[in-house]
């Protein structure tokens, strides 16, 4: 069986590869073929366009007949998870397993983030499909009139059947146990809410992804709750932060930056998880910090400043307890004139107060990092091509440390988790400042 694999390149989707499974039944493990189609090949191998048009950094487009022992890591950014792949499950009626990827693949990946989607699974959708509107009333998916901003925060049972229908949950939920619900919603020029890819482009005004929290406790809420202000800190501390995300009822409405609507068109950027990019192409594996950072430099327009702001990022990461750091929650945004940068800031939350006990994923190797805690100089010192850079730009970056209980507080982090965080602050603003 086949998979066909589409791009949204040069104002339009185009088929440009195709994914074949030497077993099926092993799922994203098993030996597979993927190769460009040879008119898309035709058209965009070369030095000048090869990266750009690629579906992923690590596969330029070329001729070749790539063999593999599993799925190319891209395609795991695809495939929903977390939250997602369980609502799917059930609506497929499959069974948790390895067998059940490749009917996820086949049905679970018309509108995932990024751009790039399963034309099977797009094919597969039904605007027939019968679901209720707001109010009750049974009505086929193309002509249903959507939801206000208040049915969406309170997620009744209407909108429910309608996610679970249209199956709108977002792929590359967490890797840890615990898992969150997010919704894909498109606003329209009214200012109502539908589900993704259910409106013509010209339709759209902006795209959102629209969170709940992982379960029903106090904690739960308050990890998602802080998550909005963690974002505006940051924002603050000089990091890349796309647009304010607000916290309303028990949901996080985030704007989407893998989006851009102008003048009635949609332009749809490539985004690359850091683990497909570095080839981890299992869900719940860990990549050394080194490795990742080996992805930045190596394929990021410019390297230096893309490995300062992945390091920034691990410095908050660490001293505010941010410690669901894996490496799908840290992308590559690929921009149509060929670009390659860190995306904007996304996932970054109190998640050392979750209840499941969330261990530091991400880590640095060897003496780079003792119990979950980096030790700067160690790390500066494994990238002496910009050591010295390094060195003055964390420093500076010491100095704006100092600041960050302020910043918390007026950025609204509850008091506790700002007194919570006072030590690991100090002593990694310390250790900066040595540097």
């Amino acid at each position: 069986m086949l998979g066909t694999l589409e791009i949204y390149h040069g104002g339009r989707w185009q088929s440009a590869a195709q994914l074949s499974s030497n077993h099926e039944g092993a799922g994203l493990g098993g030996e597979c073929r993927f190769e460009y189609l040879l008119e898309y090949a035709a058209e965009h191998a070369g030095p000048e366009n090869a990266a750009i048009a690629g579906l992923s950094c690590r596969y330029p487009v070329d001729f070749q007949l790539h063999q593999l022992n599993h799925w190319p890591p891209f395609v795991l950014d695809l495939l929903p998870s977390g939250y997602g792949r369980l609502q799917w499950l059930k609506q497929l009626g499959l069974a948790e397993g390895a067998t059940s990827d490749w009917p996820l693949l086949l049905n679970g990946t018309a509108f995932p983030p990024g751009n790039i989607r399963v034309a099977e699974a797009f094919a597969a959708r039904d605007p027939t499909i019968q679901v209720p509107t707001a109010d009750g009333e049974v009505v086929a998916m193309q002509d249903h009139p959507g939801f206000s901003r208040e049915q969406v925060i309170e997620r009744g049972e209407h909108f429910a059947e309608y996610a679970f229908q249209h199956g709108i949950y977002a792929a590359g939920a967490s890797d840890v146990q615990g898992v969150a619900p997010k919704v894909l919603l498109a606003r329209d020029h009214d200012g109502t809410w539908h589900a993704e890819g259910r409106l013509a482009d010209k339709d759209v005004h902006s795209h959102w992804l629209v969170k709940r929290p992982r379960g029903d406790r106090a904690a739960d809420r308050k990890v998602l709750r802080n998550e909005a202000a963690y974002m505006q800190a940051a924002r603050q501390m000089g990091l890349r932060v796309f647009a304010d995300v607000e916290w309303v009822g028990d949901n996080l409405f985030v704007p989407r930056f893998d989006r851009k609507v102008s003048e009635g068109e949609v332009q749809r950027f490539g985004m690359e998880s850091l683990y497909s990019a570095a080839g981890v192409a299992e869900y719940g594996a860990r990549a050394p910090q080194e490795n990742l950072c080996g992805v930045i430099l190596g394929y990021c327009t410019r390297p230096y400043e893309e490995l300062l702001e992945y390091i920034k990022r691990d410095i908050l990461n660490v001293v505010l307890g941010n410690k669901d750091n894996h490496g799908r929650n840290s992308a590559l945004l690929r921009l149509d004139d060929g670009r390659v940068e860190l995306t904007p800031l996304f996932d970054f939350a109190p998640m050392h107060l979750d209840p499941e006990g969330i261990a530091r994923i991400c880590r640095w190797s060897g003496e780079r990092e003792i119990a979950g805690d980096p030790q700067w100089e160690n790390v500066v010192t494994h990238f002496p091509n910009h050591a010295d850079r390094l060195r003055a730009d964390l420093r500076e970056f010491g100095c704006q440390l100092e600041q960050l209980p302020e910043v918390m507080d007026d950025c609204g982090v509850d008091d506790d988790i700002i007194r919570q965080r006072s030590n690991p602050i100090q002593n990694h603003c310390q250790q900066l400042l040595k540097l």
